[in-house]
């Protein structure tokens, strides 16, 4: 297959979805000329948020190795670590000499591919992870060479479990500390023989072949003992998953595959005017990462990566997404609460992928709200209300390694983000304000007054350094962010109980964590003497600049100057996800350059996969994982929210667009982003400058679009129709909005 006719192929492919993407969208595509090497720096995704696979594309042997979420080994009184679950192997003893061979993962319908010709045969195979059937496919012909497919495949438990072989299905199973589980393959040939061995099967002469790969445990996330069923009836749930697909083709896989994924994909497109170039993804890192498409491909990975990892099911993504080839990752691949399960869902709204956000939300409001669990117990043994969490959480609620009590009004700034940009009032009263309720009686329980008569929380860190302190930043700034929302979801409510009066009176004397030191920053410690040059990698005394919103420029400049100054003091090294970090808050102070260099510093061509806090050991590897290092997925969506945060954010004046638009990215155009208010919106841009802003409103309602310096020529909606508005001395124009209408403003 000649290569020009096969990247044809795969652009169709990517318009194959049936999502209305034109042909002016440029192909989102990660795609590579060899076979990979390392499972962590060149092994290529595809998940479906509960099972997810990594593919090599080997051509003597492919090795897809794959995950279920839920499965861990520890309970819930040992921490234990996420495991790998298997791996199939295909070998195809071939010979000859390989040419035009091609490995790619397309992000726009989340297909991978590999192709590549031997004596005369063209091989391709494509993979890829369905939600709605809740498998992992892997296609595999010789298009134009009847007979000519010949491999044996093998299926490998990550633990002691033997593989049974019955006719087409290949299965392996077991017990672990607490949980049970079971996957299993099925192989469909299309012409050949199929022979069955105890331990393989064996295709020969076939057109094509299908592996349908899935697998489940009896993780119950609400059952007090975090499981439901035995071994049994986790092979019960397998082979009925199985069987419900036993008469629908390829063809059917993959169509319903696409109906899911690219509707929800193609609603964001984010174009610096750069086309998908001729090198392959590796080359692109390294020799060309000043390519506008790196950042047009960054971002959208990550948020290939959130659909890929968080849809559905009882489980956030962890720290490797639910990617993991060994069974005992770093750090456990746990949920850790100090920034970096939060840092996963930073894009979640902004990218829209908000039904991305449930698993998320699941998590958070089932431990919370479990009574008398693991996550409440932390509390009542410091004899108060509601819940507190450690660093360190495995599934099973158990939770160690360094209190972390604010984390609990950090998730609970996630509750209400995910009602700020949907407006639904039912999940709201239903779902958040109990829990957002519970978490304010913790602090009533907890703060104390200091000299000044403020409230603040007693022995709290700066994560991961420093002393343990009185009314330190990180905490103060996070409990005032739930303070102030609980006290807004109330409104919204129309709530006005004796919790919500008492909510009042603590929230005036709570001390908001915003001092201004001796050098011009914000103070981190009460007591303990800010270091000038202190280059941490944390930036937990700026909560208040991002994630949460209280220090803006339209707030107080003085705190958002003393927040520059407080990021110079940390500088620009970092690895993973903190330099995420830092592009975002660069990007909420307006200084779009300094968040560019820190983005391309992010994206910086590693190969380190030992852990090292080495600023030089830091960035991406050629599959675009993030590099802590070691991979560490968080550090992907933090950069998709920096980047997002670059070009449209939530400010006291309203929507303001392209806030901190780099030279770089001078002309381009958005569509799909979304902000407060239910709000989706569209942009173009030429020269740095804002052209036009298109607004679609979920919910109608009032709409405020931030535009310092700059006075709309006109305001319309879809019919063209002029629309009435104002526009204040600062810049901030208002006008009124119905349900489901556009909104055109021309500048």
């Amino acid at each position: 297959m000649k290569l020009e006719t096969r990247a044809l192929i795969f652009g169709l492919a990517c318009c194959a979805c049936g999502t209305g993407m034109g042909a002016e969208r440029v192909p989102m595509t990660l795609w590579y000329d060899e076979p990979a090497t390392v499972w962590m720096t060149s092994a290529l995704p595809v998940g479906n948020g509960g099972i997810g696979a990594m593919f090599f594309g080997g051509v003597e042997r492919e090795q897809v190795q794959f995950n279920d979420k839920t499965l861990w080994a520890g309970s819930t009184t040992q921490r234990g670590a996420y495991q790998n679950m298997g791996d199939l192997f295909f070998d195809f003893g071939t010979t000859g000499e390989c040419t035009d061979y091609r490995r790619e993962l397309s992000l726009d319908n989340a297909v991978g591919t590999v192709s590549y010709t031997i004596d005369g045969v063209d091989y391709v195979r494509e993979y890829f992870a369905s939600n709605p059937d809740s498998v992992i496919v892997v296609r595999l012909a010789t298009p134009g060479n009847k007979g000519r497919l010949n491999f044996s495949l093998r299926m490998q438990d990550a633990h002691e479990g033997a593989t049974r072989v019955v006719g087409n299905t290949m299965t392996i199973g077991g017990t672990l500390d607490l949980l049970s589980y079971e996957a299993r393959a099925v192989l469909r040939a299309e012409g050949g023989s199929v022979e069955s061995f105890p331990d393989r099967l064996e295709v020969r002469g076939a057109d094509a072949a299908t592996v349908i790969l899935t697998g489940a445990t009896n993780y119950d996330l609400t059952s007090p003992t975090y499981v439901t069923g035995d071994a049994r009836q986790v092979g019960e749930r397998v082979a009925a998953r199985l069987e419900r697909l036993e008469k629908k083709s390829y063809e059917k896989l993959k169509k319903t595959h696409l109906a899911d994924y690219c509707p929800l994909f193609s609603r964001v497109e984010v174009d610096f005017e750069a086309g998908q170039p001729g090198y392959t993804t590796d080359v692109l890192v390294r020799e060309h990462s000043d390519n506008p498409y790196l950042d047009m491909l960054y971002f959208q990975f990550g948020r290939y990566l959130t659909l890929a990892s968080s849809r559905g099911g009882q489980l956030p993504s962890n720290l490797q997404g639910l990617w993991n080839n060994v069974n005992n990752p770093a750090w456990e691949c746990d949920y850790h609460s100090n920034i970096n399960v939060q840092m996963n869902y930073w894009p979640t709204e902004v990218a829209n992928l908000s039904e991305c956000y449930a698993p998320f939300i699941t998590y958070v409001t089932a431990e919370a709200m479990k009574a008398d669990g693991p996550w409440q117990q932390v509390a009542r043994k410091e004899n108060c209300r509601g819940w507190a969490v450690h660093t360190q959480n495995n599934i099973f609620g158990y939770t160690d390694w360094n209190i972390n009590r604010p984390a609990n009004a950090w998730y609970c700034t996630h509750l209400w983000q995910h009602y700020a940009y949907t407006l639904d009032e039912d999940y709201l009263r239903g779902t958040a304000y109990p829990v957002m309720k519970l978490t304010c009686e913790y602090w009533f329980d907890r703060l104390t007054e200091n000299a000044d008569g403020r409230l603040v929380a007693p022995g709290e860190w700066s994560p991961e350094h420093g002393p343990w302190e009185n009314g330190v930043a990180y905490a103060q700034q996070l409990i005032y962010a739930l303070f102030k929302e609980t006290l807004a979801a109330a409104d919204v409510l129309q709530i006005s109980d004796s919790f919500v009066a008492e909510l009042k009176d603590k929230f005036a004397k709570l001390d908001n964590g915003l001092h201004i030191g001796e050098w011009g920053q914000i103070r981190e410690w009460t007591k303990e003497k800010d270091v000038k040059g202190d280059n941490h990698r944390h930036l937990s005394h700026l909560m208040a600049l991002f994630p949460c919103h209280e220090i803006s420029y339209l707030n107080d400049k003085r705190y958002a100057e003393a927040a520059k100054v407080s990021l110079n003091s940390r500088g620009d090294g970092a690895t993973g996800w903190s330099r995420a970090w830092k592009v975002a808050c660069w990007a909420r102070l307006w200084d779009g350059e300094r968040a560019y260099r820190l983005l391309k510093q992010a994206q910086h061509l590693t190969d380190v996969t030992y852990i090292s806090m080495d600023d030089n050991a830091g960035g991406v590897y050629e599959n675009l994982f993030c590099a802590h290092p070691s991979f560490q997925i968080d550090g992907n969506f933090g950069a998709t929210a920096g980047i997002a945060e670059m070009l449209i954010q939530n400010t006291p004046k309203g929507i303001y667009v392209l806030p901190a638009l780099p030279a770089a990215w001078a002309d381009g155009h958005f569509t799909g982003l979304r902000a407060h208010g239910g709000f989706v919106v569209d942009a173009e841009w030429a020269d740095g400058r804002l052209a036009v802003a298109t607004v679609t409103s979920a919910a109608g309602g009032e709409c405020k679009v931030y535009l310092p310096g700059r006075k709309p020529a006109r305001v319309e909606n879809a019919r063209g129709r002029k629309v009435d508005f104002s526009q204040d001395a600062d810049g901030m124009v208002t006008f009124s909005t119905k349900p489901g209408k556009r909104y055109r403003i021309v500048l």
